[in-house]
């Protein structure tokens, strides 16, 4: 893998930015600055040649021109200090810097789909685009072909060397970062590694301690039934301690990963050694929802929740004791025991939500070798990616300013915010941890009073860094604002592997898709209902094979397989074009 961040030691003790030991508990008496007082450091040395890597030797600013580029960037969130892009003290850094300035464009996340439709029928396009990959009806091959966006290949060779540097550090971002014609279609959101999970089985670990039990005594099938067994005297109303978050399986697979199948409505498909499977049509699939109808007979299944569609389990079904097992995001988990100690329900002195991992059927089993199935894997997400459009006023400079985002001190402020400080600072958005307490392998830590000022890491993130947008994005950078016990879970979750996972960035030709949208919803519909009546006791589990396998081939799920099939092989043959 090429280098492409580096710990420049000598500019840290050049600038005297090391660690201090100001009190984390100190509330901010100010506003942060938004001047620029320093340029962000330096992360760490991943240990790689740097000879592979680009020179950091940008000219700034990038113009002396007075230039404006326009950025289509949907906006889905508004808080203290934040209204739109425009009050992003990250982009604000970057015109500083570049000497260019963004005029956002910031439809309302309420209609973006609209808005997007109407700016293509308008054929005025603003200079970037956001999303274009989700959003493009046919793909961004034909986004390409139909005079929208740019074929990037020749400009970024040129203008994007550091970009470049990340597109090609491996086989695995470089398919991911073209399409199935070899295009190089956006400037990408590219994780430093393969991204690991955010959300997974959480159990009440005060009712597990209730119950005699610790968490090493449900690591298998058979030990988790028995603590749930024991939850249901603790759940309101005895309604059932597990919650099946998306109708009839959990959103993050972490149960029936157990089967190695995925719900369909989170992942229709699997790549099992490069074959395209449905999971509805996993034998699998009917040994995990025969076991959700024994698990629900029993009472073990939240009865008032199944056939409800939540990608993750709703916070009061938490804090108000109606689940004892379900999905949580560990970045919820300290918020979750807050607001349980302020809820109408009751505060409980021992609500304590722990990760568990996937488990075992059997106890014999390795985990790491026989089960493949977790939420989210992918290293490239193109659905953060940026198309730079047919009518950009200024490619060349368009392309400048985007690498630089990808240079050693653009990836340091995109993931931490551009001020610099001491611990207490709070005219900054991070301070330098010398002795990287949190094991992550960055030095650079978030200031603990934006913690405490804006609520939540998303918030402060969207404030001063890149979130969810173009940039080399650090995925452990948010651990820093969560405690020990949270980091601790994205471990637990991460102790499955993602071998069977259908891999981001596989896309259907326009044809493709045409044809297999419509089978595809219609047969996941048919595996949902017959999941929730089996589980329900309306259907017995023996009609997978009589019942909903004949449905779906009648549906056409064949077709569809064949279609996704072909869609697989080309992504992996991406790797041709890889120079």
């Amino acid at each position: 893998m090429k280098r492409y961040i580096s710990l420049l030691l000598a500019l840290l003790l050049m600038v005297g930015l090391l660690a201090g030991c100001g009190n984390t508990e100190e509330k901010p008496s100010t506003e942060p600055s938004t001047s620029t007082t320093t340029n962000p450091t330096q992360a760490p040395d991943d240990g790689n040649d740097p000879t592979d890597e680009p020179e950091d030797d940008f000219p700034l600013p990038l113009t002396e021109d007075e230039v404006t580029f326009d950025y289509w960037l949907p906006n889905s969130m508004t808080f203290e200090g934040y209204s739109g892009s425009e009050d992003s003290e990250f982009y604000k850094w970057m015109e500083q810097q570049t000497g260019v300035h963004i005029n956002f464009i910031n439809p309302p996340s309420s209609g973006v789909t609209e808005a997007f439709q109407t700016m293509v029928l308008s054929e005025d396009y603003p200079d970037f685009i956001y999303r274009i990959f989700s959003y493009y009806s046919g793909g961004v091959d034909k986004a390409i072909s139909d005079g929208v966006i740019l074929r990037l290949n020749d400009y970024a060779e040129q203008y994007m060397p550091h970009y470049m540097a990340v597109v090609n550090r491996d086989e695995d971002t470089f398919i991911q970062s073209v399409s199935d014609s070899g295009n190089l279609w956006g400037v990408h959101c590219i994780l430093d590694r393969q991204q690991g999970s955010w959300i997974g089985t959480g159990i009440r670990e005060d009712w597990l301690t209730d119950a005699g039990m610790t968490v090493k005594d449900v690591e298998t099938v058979d030990g988790l039934e028995r603590a749930l067994t024991a939850f249901k005297d603790y759940t309101l109303e005895n309604q059932g301690p597990l919650f099946l978050s998306t109708g009839s399986a959990t959103y993050s697979g972490s149960i029936t990963g157990t089967w190695n199948v995925m719900g369909v409505s989170q992942m229709p498909f699997l790549s099992i050694d490069g074959t395209a499977t449905y999971n509805g049509m996993n034998p699998n699939y009917k040994e995990y929802v025969g076991k959700m109808a024994d698990w629900y007979s029993k009472g073990l299944v939240n009865k008032n929740y199944v056939g409800e569609n939540h990608w993750a389990t709703p916070d009061d079904y938490w804090i108000n004791g109606n689940v004892g097992v379900a999905d949580v995001m560990y970045a919820s988990m300290g918020m979750l025991t807050s607001m349980n100690a302020s809820s109408d329900f009751g505060a409980d002195p021992d609500f304590t939500i722990t990760a568990i991992p996937t488990p075992k059927l059997n106890a014999s089993d390795d985990i790491w070798n026989d089960y493949h199935c977790r939420e989210s894997f992918n290293v490239v997400r193109a659905q953060n990616s940026v198309g730079i459009s047919t009518q950009c006023s200024d490619i060349e400079l368009a392309c400048k300013w985007w690498d630089y985002i990808f240079t050693d001190e653009g990836t340091i402020a995109s993931n931490w915010g551009p001020y610099v400080g001491e611990l207490g600072d709070t005219s900054s958005s991070y301070y330098i941890d010398e002795t990287d307490a949190n094991g992550d392998g960055h030095v650079e830590v978030y200031q603990p009073w934006m913690m405490e000022k804006y609520g939540t890491c998303v918030y402060f993130m969207g404030l001063y860094t890149i979130h969810n947008g173009p940039q080399v994005y650090i995925w452990d950078r948010e651990f820093t604002a969560l405690s020990q016990k949270e980091v601790d879970s994205a471990n637990t979750w991460d102790s499955v592997g993602t071998g069977w996972l259908w891999p981001d960035g596989v896309t259907l030709t326009a044809d493709e898709g045409s044809e297999a949208s419509g089978i595809i919803a219609a047969c996941n519909t048919a595996v949902n209902e017959w999941a929730v009546k089996v589980i329900t006791g309306e259907k017995s589990v023996d009609t997978y094979d009589t019942e909903l396998v004949p449905q779906l081939k009648t549906i056409g799920i064949e077709r569809a397989t064949e279609l996704y099939q072909n869609a697989l092989s080309r992504y992996y043959d991406r790797a041709q074009f890889m120079g």
